[in-house]
């Protein structure tokens, strides 16, 4: 079997690490070919052709896409003159290159079997990266990395013969390096991730008001995008400034596995997830994982044997303890503003969704912008009387280092993970995928019923925004 990846980069991190992980897999069973639009980091692991009209905008050549759908083609046949068996595409329905769905149209007119992987959707709150006027690409395979997207592209059109879900392999962090701490010097709630907006530093925060003394949340690594840095510098400068107990970018100065060993238990507190690495990984290196639970990913985790218990649903907060009416007003302008973007205004009636959220007398902390969240974290900060109240809300906050004793949780996470997200499993699935691929499908996405799936109240959190 012959199959080709596409993607618009080969930069190190996230989806290019999939693309290695899945070569790795097929290693044994296909040859494996990856062409990208944007250059190689010296730090990964894989070698791609290069077609710069695939890139992201901004940086490709400015061409035609039926050209660049022949550039593409060229290169698949420079390995292979008969052409691949499948053209494998990461991430094709974010508007990240304004030609990419006219280059796949051409590919799939040209007799390309394309299996479209779709990692993030620009329907969830992306407008910014959402194709306004482009359909989808038509009878072709697509393929979804958990099981709330699967059910969302069912009830938008696709067919159980035509959608595919591809959960990604799980690979043990790194062991904690030699000398690691003993129980006694294990301090560190870490946060094992870059620090974008969509992880919702501010809970992160919140957190450390509520650790016994000597404890601190570590996060290991700034963001890289412009887009998401003026709010993480914001974000270091107040925890300064409120002496939280909080350590930052502690990845660039030491390998993840010391942190491993220096950490009591490991967090997440992210909003937004495609598969959900941080749910799963940490119990492979021995260390527990506390936070946020995440309704759209953690059921496929589960069902695997994985138990999710040590995870908390949202931090309920008394709405005395926050300018309520102005994160009304604000929360009322983004869900206006956003769903203009989309040109479907209104989604929903967005005043009587925020009465049905807030009537029990608290909202969810994933609601709040940054200003009510470090409104909130100054008093937890600075008042005894602000954290008990939140307790009493949330008593989960009084035993967050809990999960660390739980040596049986762990245990049996690690066998779950090792059993259900292995290499072995990945490569047998893979396999599968793309002998479906093989048979024609007819259908099409109705993207107004997608997008109106995700324009739902539950997913305007402004703590990720």
């Amino acid at each position: 079997m012959k199959i080709a990846f596409l993607h618009y980069h080969a930069r190190r991190g996230g989806i290019t690490r999939v693309i290695e992980q899945q070569m790795d897999a097929l290693r044994d069973d296909a040859e494996c070919l990856f062409v990208s639009g944007l250059g190689v980091d010296p730090e990964t692991g894989v070698s791609p052709v290069i077609v710069p009209g695939v890139g992201y905008d901004g940086v490709r050549t400015d061409e035609e896409p039926g050209k660049i759908a022949d550039e593409v083609l060229a290169a698949i046949e420079a390995r292979w003159p008969s052409g691949c068996d499948v053209l494998h595409v990461h991430n094709p329905i974010l508007k990240k290159n304004r030609d990419f769905l006219r280059i796949l149209k051409h590919l799939a007119g040209r007799g390309q079997r394309l299996f479209l992987q779709v990692h993030d959707t620009a329907e969830d709150l992306r407008p910014q990266s959402y194709y306004s006027e482009e359909e989808y690409p038509e009878d072709c395979h697509y393929g979804v990395i958990n099981s709330r997207d699967y059910a969302l592209f069912r009830e938008a059109g696709l067919k159980e013969e035509g959608l595919h879900r591809i959960f990604n392999v799980v690979q043990p962090l790194p062991e904690p390096d030699a000398g690691e701490a003993d129980e006694s010097g294990r301090s560190l709630l870490l946060y094992a991730v870059r620090a974008i907006r969509r992880k919702n530093l501010g809970e992160a925060l919140l957190l450390s008001c509520f650790l016994p003394q000597g404890f601190q949340v570590g996060l290991t690594l700034p963001p890289t995008s412009p887009f998401d840095y003026p709010a993480y510098e914001e974000w270091k400068a107040f925890a300064v400034q409120k002496k939280l107990a909080v350590s930052f970018e502690l990845g660039l100065g030491h390998s993840l596995g010391e942190l491993v060993g220096r950490s009591a238990l490991m967090l997440t507190t992210s909003i937004r997830e495609g598969f959900g690495f941080a749910f799963l990984e940490p119990w492979t290196a021995g260390r527990a994982v506390t936070g946020r639970r995440l309704e759209a990913v953690a059921p496929d985790f589960e069902a695997m044997g994985v138990d999710l218990s040590s995870l908390y649903e949202g931090i309920a907060v008394p709405l005395d303890m926050i300018d309520s009416g102005r994160l009304r007003d604000l929360w009322l302008r983004v869900v206006e503003g956003h769903c203009r973007q989309y040109g479907i205004y209104p989604a929903f009636d967005a005043e009587k969704a925020w009465n049905m959220m807030t009537a029990p007398g608290y909202i969810d902390f994933a609601y709040l912008d940054a200003a009510s969240s470090r409104e909130l974290i100054r008093s937890c900060a600075s008042r005894k009387e602000a954290r008990n109240a939140l307790v009493r809300r949330n008593p989960f906050l009084g035993s967050l280092l809990e999960p660390a004793r739980e040596a049986d949780l762990i245990a049996r996470n690690r066998r779950a993970i090792a059993e259900n997200y292995s290499r072995e499993k990945y490569r047998a699935a893979l396999l599968c995928i793309y002998k479906k691929v093989m048979t024609p499908v007819t259908q099409k996405i109705d993207k107004k019923k997608l997008l109106g799936a995700f324009l739902k109240p539950e997913n305007f959190l402004l703590s990720g925004m």
